[in-house]
């Protein structure tokens, strides 16, 4: 014991060494506090924050927020220990207890950043409402956090109170206005994209100026994210969304509906009035008796002749577009609360447009152009008993089989004349 007086005093007596063993014992007391907050400080968080889930699971979230509180608990720790080292020299102890409160606040400031992610995360994980983000309003609360930090930090450093820095910010105002004038941009727009539910997580969009279409796959302060359908990836700033146009399908999703509208062009030749001939010809198709029934108001057409027909403005198509209504009535992925019409359209020269307008239940992708496939395929192959016939323009091919029907006809008349 005496030796460890001896040695207790003579370091006492010497001022540079003394301040050595101070400033190494806060060195060590800060390591030592550090290392058992690595081994201890998981248990703590676990029990107190995570004490739901079973302890022989490890959770990230544990170890992320034991790191960030191991961080600054050791800077507490030697800011408390200067208390029992009088002897240091002013300027020293200021300095350090200056670089323990900025220390302080900057690990501070990166716990309460990783409390906010672990709280978006969990959101977005446990919500019933998984397609709305609330990364946004995350990100501005990760703003605030680091700019009160910054704040305290000035004060520390000043030696002034938080109050005055505050004050003071006033002056510099506009420079703040004009710096951060796009993250104001974005925080108003993101605060009325979110809490309008306009736009949210997993909604296809489509942005014809920016040739844009795919999923929303991230929200959040500045920028959204759009996983085209060809598997790139767009960032488009949040601000945007609210000065330019662009079209979400979500509501489509939710309607359980998809529209079909759609046209297929029939040669105008083809259109005339019904005859007794062409009603035994479309008769072969089941479920024409009952609409031509109907145009006819209960008449037999066996017993009607072809004037009565043109005379009331019956014509194969008039036909063809009741029948087809009717068959689109009875197809399962159609919706029978919603529009189902067949009607012609403005004549083109390519033809005349015959407009197909109806809903699918089908509102997926690939079920969508099956249904809407399977529709179109059984009308150009039923039109043939209608006698109407679709136009397209000549191609090769046509112009090959005139060519061929001419060359029989023209060694013919150069026979004759030899």
């Amino acid at each position: 014991m005496k030796y460890l007086s001896d040695i207790q005093k003579f370091i006492e007596s010497n001022t540079l060494l003394s301040t050595t063993f101070s400033l190494l014992l806060l060195v060590i007391a800060g390591m030592v506090t550090h290392l058992i907050c690595k081994f201890f400080v998981v248990k703590v968080v676990r029990k107190v924050f995570f004490s739901t889930h079973k302890k022989q699971v490890p959770l990230d979230k544990d170890v992320r927020l034991s790191e960030k509180l191991s961080n600054f608990i050791p800077v507490i720790t030697v800011y408390y220990l200067l208390q029992f080292m009088p002897d240091l020299p002013e300027h020293l102890l200021i300095a350090i207890k200056t670089i323990c409160g900025i220390l302080f606040f900057v690990y501070l400031s990166l716990f309460f950043t990783e409390v906010l992610e672990i709280v978006n995360n969990s959101y977005s994980r446990k919500s019933k409402r998984k397609n709305h983000s609330i990364k946004g309003y995350i990100q501005v609360g990760k703003i605030l956090v680091h700019i009160i930090s910054a704040i305290m930090i000035l004060a520390i450093m000043s030696n002034k109170s938080p109050v005055i820095i505050i004050s003071s910010l006033g002056a510099v105002a506009a420079v703040l206005m004009l710096v951060f004038q796009h993250t104001l941009l974005s925080l108003v727009a993101n605060i009325q994209v979110s809490s309008n539910d306009v736009l949210q997580l997993g909604d296809w969009i489509e942005m014809p100026d920016n040739g844009l279409s795919g999923e929303v796959i991230d929200i959040a302060l500045h920028t959204i994210t759009i996983r085209n359908w060809d598997n790139t990836l767009s960032r488009i700033p949040t601000k945007n969304f609210l000065t330019e146009t662009y079209t979400n399908w979500q509501a489509m999703f939710s309607s359980g509906a998809r529209r079909i509208m759609r046209s297929f062009h029939l040669d105008q030749t083809s259109i005339r009035f019904i005859d007794q001939e062409l009603v035994q010809q479309m008769s072969q198709v089941r479920g024409v008796n009952e609409q031509l029934s109907a145009l006819m108001d209960g008449r037999d057409s066996s017993v009607v002749g072809d004037r009565w027909f043109a005379e009331n403005g019956i014509t194969n198509l008039t036909v063809f577009r009741k029948y087809l209504t009717a068959w689109l009535s009875q197809r399962d992925d159609i919706k029978k609360d919603m529009y189902i019409v067949v009607r012609a359209m403005k004549p083109s020269p390519e033809g005349l447009p015959v407009e197909v307008y109806c809903f699918t239940s089908s509102v997926l992708w690939v079920d969508y152009e099956d249904s809407q496939s399977a529709i179109f395929e059984y009308i150009y192959a039923i039109l043939a008993p209608f006698s109407l016939r679709t136009y397209q323009h000549p191609t090769g091919n046509d112009f090959w089989r005139l060519s061929q029907q001419r060359q029989p006809s023209t060694t013919a008349n150069e026979s004759g004349n030899t």
